[in-house]
């Protein structure tokens, strides 16, 4: 992209899209990264702007238009469905107009939009294929509200493009992302002592872990890539293995037709679209990754490794019992960073009692990597290297003590 590309990320404060804009941060190609929510993100960002909100995303329009966006990544979807949530997905109604105005209102600057979604938007009914592509129709009408709010959102993009016909546009259908937060399969099989099967039943599984979620959805922006795309890990494992690798207990004790029976219980233990993620654990799917890799884009992780790298992260916290860390709030780090008020900085930054920075997450820790000067950054090697000694961490270090 000449010049480098202007781009606006919503949903930024969720897991996955507070990767996607670490992801875009570390673009050379990228110039300015708008990272907007409703509401604040876990940790600060490196280079991207946060730009709080409100609900329905009212000022999106003018804040797209003021900060000359010209590619628009629209994370809303993907970060509801990691979630299960088709309320979260109903309730956007308001928000997907905003975004539609602001692609087609007189003088946008906008020209391509990147619509992150699922590929729950094909549900799990056994009229599909086994094997699914980006060329396999979803079914019409959808079929049940997690797939109706992913169809209404998907609709919507494409309106914009007809109605704007210099927008391209770019649909991105994720497999359930796994990683320490979990979804799908894993949130199922952590919320129930045992995970009750379908009798005769083994659906192949095809994950992506979240981290190859985020690098792909920054190929998609990076490439410019238009149409649908698949993102899923290569190789499937069938359920029984795939719970194996999350070691976590099942049984397969419901009938064929038992499957409203499998979605009361997970609807009892507290997981929405619980009818959809019993098709799932009925049929499953395998899915077709190579129209992504065709454009050069290769997974660090196949499904196995992604699912294993989730269960030691899931099982190391179950042991440890981490506390949580305080959520971040702009105002107050505005106050400690540039406040006359405060003296010698933030009198809990040094704080031996304190979990220290062993205890922010690998993502949140790289994401503020980018703001530190040289000297800091060797000082902090130093005390990873001591303590943690995180690989990823250590590297990112790495490259920036190299670049600067």
């Amino acid at each position: 992209m000449s010049g480098g590309a202007r781009v606006l990320v919503t949903a930024a404060s969720s897991r996955l899209g507070a990767l996607v804009v670490g992801e875009l941060e570390r673009r050379p190609d990228v110039e300015t990264v708008i990272a907007v929510d409703e509401r604040p993100p876990a940790a600060p960002f490196g280079a991207a702007e946060f730009v709080r909100l409100g609900a329905g995303y009212a000022q999106l329009p003018r804040v797209a238009r003021a900060a000359a966006v010209d590619v628009l990544v629209d994370m809303r979807a993907a970060a509801a469905v990691a979630r299960l949530d088709d309320r979260a997905l109903a309730a956007h109604d308001a928000i997907t107009e905003r975004i539609t105005a602001a692609c087609v209102e007189p003088g946008s600057t906008l020209r391509r939009l990147v619509t992150v979604g699922s590929v729950h938007r094909y549900g799990w009914h056994r009229d599909l294929p086994a094997f699914v592509t980006e060329d396999t129709p979803p079914p019409e009408p959808p079929r049940g509200p997690l797939q109706r709010a992913l169809a209404g959102i998907e609709t919507e993009a494409r309106g914009a493009v007809e109605r704007h016909g210099s927008l391209e546009l770019a649909i991105v259908r994720l497999a359930d992302t796994v990683g320490p937060a979990g979804t799908g399969l894993l949130q199922a099989a952590d919320r129930l002592p045992l995970l009750p099967t379908v009798l005769g039943f083994d659906p192949p599984i095809q994950v992506v872990h979240e981290e190859d979620a985020a690098r792909a959805v920054a190929h998609v922006v990076r490439h410019e890539l238009t149409g649908t795309y698949l993102v899923a890990a290569d190789g499937t494992l069938s359920l029984s293995e795939a719970l194996r690798e999350l070691e976590r207990s099942y049984a397969p004790l419901l009938p064929p037709w038992g499957v409203g029976l499998l979605a009361g219980v997970l609807q009892r233990a507290g997981l929405r679209t619980a009818l959809d993620l019993a098709g799932q654990l009925r049929h499953g799917r395998g899915l077709d990754n190579r129209r992504l890799k065709a454009s050069g884009f290769s997974f660090r992780a196949t499904t196995r490794e992604a699912l294993r790298a989730a269960s030691g992260v899931r099982r190391r916290r179950r042991v440890l019992h981490p506390g949580e860390p305080a959520p971040y709030e702009p105002e107050v780090e505005a106050f400690l960073r540039y406040s006359p008020s405060v003296r010698d900085g933030d009198p809990n930054a040094h704080d031996d009692a304190g979990p220290g920075i062993g205890a922010l997450e690998v993502d949140a820790l790289v994401a503020l990597l980018p703001s530190l000067d040289p000297e800091a950054l060797r000082a902090l090697r130093a005390h990873e290297d001591a303590g943690p000694a995180r690989r990823r961490i250590l590297d990112e270090i790495d490259l920036l003590l190299q670049r600067s």
